[in-house]
């Protein structure tokens, strides 16, 4: 039995990746899929697991990118005879329920080639809800985008690690106070080694700095940057590092990480 927790990052750019690589995209300990980027299925299976084991599904937030390859995890779950009901899937409330019943709807249409037996159990959530099961525990906080975004703290009970993660963000405090003593912090940087420019920030995504500066702050014992460019990794790194003393990765597809 495993005694460390284990997240494998199946993708760490931005909304569009390069060729052969994937958006921001995460699964824990083989089970918690943290978004589902753009080839969710092939990115599973490449790690040598069912996707019809995957038990819960995280949404940090429902922009297109990172849902857009929910449609095939929901048809390999009928096509492998798995049961939709074993799985759970979380996110904003506002958006999280309308988007998966099209979802739902538009996949289970024609009934006499796949009829839907059962559905996933979906559970709404808004800033400052937490959700506990047998396995972990949830907290949330507000991410700052322009739609409803959650940034999610997953305490593994069998082991006591924290892993917190903000999805898309431009640099909110708040994430401070979720953060703080995590043993890893997942925080996007799409800005890179760049400042984000605050008039010119409509899309609200943050630098590699105010990354740094939420890790520094929630003293976190690491922290790992994604959903940016490729190109910008290693100076993105060394920024975060100018501020944050602690170990700073980006992380490379289809990397592991053990706390």
């Amino acid at each position: 039995m495993e005694t460390r927790t284990k997240v494998t990052f199946f993708g760490t750019e931005a909304a569009i990746p390069e060729v052969g690589g994937e958006t921001a995209s995460f699964l824990i300990n083989d089970q918690v899929m943290v978004d589902t980027g753009w080839n969710i299925v092939d990115n599973i299976r490449r790690q040598g697991i069912d996707p019809g084991n995957i038990r819960y599904l995280l949404f940090t937030h429902m922009h297109h990118d990172h849902y857009i390859s929910l449609p095939s995890l929901l048809y390999y779950f009928l096509i492998a005879n798995k049961d939709l009901a074993d799985l759970k899937i979380l996110g904003p409330e506002e958006d999280l329920q309308p988007i998966l019943h099209h979802t739902l709807e538009f996949l289970f249409l024609n009934r006499k080639f796949y009829p839907a037996r059962s559905y996933p159990t979906i559970i709404p959530l808004k800033p400052g809800d937490s959700y506990d099961d047998e396995l972990f525990h949830l907290k949330t906080a507000s991410s700052l985008h322009p739609v409803q975004a959650l940034c999610y703290k997953y305490t593994d009970r069998g082991t006591g690690k924290s892993v917190t993660f903000t999805g898309d963000t431009a640099y909110h405090e708040p994430i401070t106070e979720l953060a703080r003593g995590s043993s890893l912090l997942i925080h996007e940087a799409t800005y890179g080694a760049a400042p984000a420019n605050p008039l010119k920030n409509g899309g609200l995504h943050s630098s590699a700095m105010d990354a740094a500066e939420i890790a520094k702050a929630a003293e976190v014992e690491q922290l790992a940057l994604i959903h940016g460019l490729r190109r910008n990794n290693e100076a993105s790194v060394q920024a975060a590092a100018a501020i944050y003393s602690g170990p700073v990765m980006w992380p490379e597809k289809d990397q592991t990480v053990y706390l």
